[in-house]
């Protein structure tokens, strides 16, 4: 697989100047937005204990979705594991999948780059093969290159959330939580599709999977009321998800800064500023993803995009349909609130005040 760096499989991904390289193609707010998954996934670890009677396990998996333009309900998910390791849930989850998906676990190979094998019902459904072969298969077209337009990748915002966080935090593990994945996506999966989606925290909680999805956003005013933006893509995967059976979260961490131009940085530096970032939930169900695509369609500038052109489409999640969960600065209280969610409950329901006041000017 060839990558702007040279052969995937002549890359050194012990190399930090290596990953940086990988991420440094990307849009500014992957990376930022790789530093709140960190920090949401230390309130994630905190989930087993805040929840009362039932067992929890985290999926230590990456899952991209991808539809053909074509056949809008034929759709494809590649769920990236790490070879050799047993997960207890991710059979449970790849069945659940395969309910709407055609499902494909991949897995990265060092040296020899990435390879797939279709699963059904939990289990492998036919060979190992490499990923590119397979793709060049389930498009409906010829691989093409993926660039992001160079205004909506501010290097000094790269620079900082990966050198000044993620490198240090996830040390020997930066290849497999960083660089691994961005080049799946970006040079294995992203050539043959117009749109690839990606999954974020999967777990399993008794019986049930959960997706938890954690963003980082901040509201705008409409008709009086504020409201987030949940981009139609992902309206329509999480509709897929709960056709499978999967119940999901939609989370986000509030900017308390209500502009584009500061990125995460402050959640690393400034805490006063992390206190003032205000996490807020909601399950979104049969019912409420119906809702949420019931509704007007809205439009976002370029920079909202991945690559930074043209326009997305969205719709409204009203922000006092959330339950406020606490700060980002005391995750246990955010943990307690996602078990709330988790066994049906909302404690406390966000309002637009709660909003208003963590906001710093």
């Amino acid at each position: 697989m060839m990558t702007p760096l040279g052969a995937l499989e002549s890359l050194d991904l012990t190399d930090p100047n290596t990953c940086f390289d990988i991420l440094s193609h990307d849009k500014h707010q992957v990376a930022e937005g790789m530093v709140v998954e960190s920090l949401f996934d230390q309130i994630i670890e905190r989930i087993p204990a805040a929840v009362g009677g039932e067992e929890v396990h985290i999926l230590d998996v990456d899952t991209f979705v991808v539809r053909n333009p074509r056949v809008f309900t034929q759709c494809y998910a590649f769920v990236l594991s790490w070879k050799g390791r047993k997960q207890t849930g991710l059979k449970r989850y790849l069945i659940a999948l395969s309910k709407v998906f055609t499902t494909y676990q991949v897995e990265y190979i060092d040296g020899a780059g990435f390879r797939s094998r279709l699963v059904r019902k939990g289990r492998p459904a036919s060979n190992w093969e490499i990923l590119e072969v397979l793709l060049g298969t389930l498009s409906v077209r010829s691989a093409t290159g993926y660039t992001v337009d160079s205004r909506i990748r501010k290097q000094d915002r790269q620079l900082a959330s990966f050198w000044g966080y993620l490198r240090e935090t996830y040390g020997d593990r930066l290849a497999e939580k960083v660089a691994v994945p961005r080049l799946l996506v970006n040079w294995g999966i992203q050539p043959w599709f117009h749109s690839v989606w990606n999954i974020d925290r999967v777990l399993l909680v008794g019986d049930s999977i959960w997706v938890l999805e954690a963003k980082h956003k901040f509201p705008y005013e409409h008709s009086g009321k504020l409201q987030f933006g949940l981009n139609n893509g992902e309206a329509y995967l999480i509709r897929d998800l709960v056709n499978c059976g999967i119940k999901v979260i939609h989370s986000i961490v509030v900017k308390p800064y209500w502009n584009m131009n500061v990125g995460s940085s402050y959640l690393m530096s400034n805490y006063n500023a992390k206190q003032s970032a205000v996490v807020v939930g909601r399950v979104i169900d049969k019912a409420g993803i119906e809702q949420i695509i019931g509704s007007a369609t809205a439009h976002s500038p370029g920079h909202t995009t991945m690559t930074g052109d043209g326009k997305l489409k969205y719709k409204p999640l009203i922000a006092s349909d959330f339950a406020l969960l606490s700060n980002l600065a005391d995750p246990d209280a955010v943990a307690r609130g996602i078990a709330q969610l988790l066994d049906g409950g909302m404690e406390h329901q966000c309002r637009d005040e709660n909003l208003r006041a963590a906001r710093i000017a």
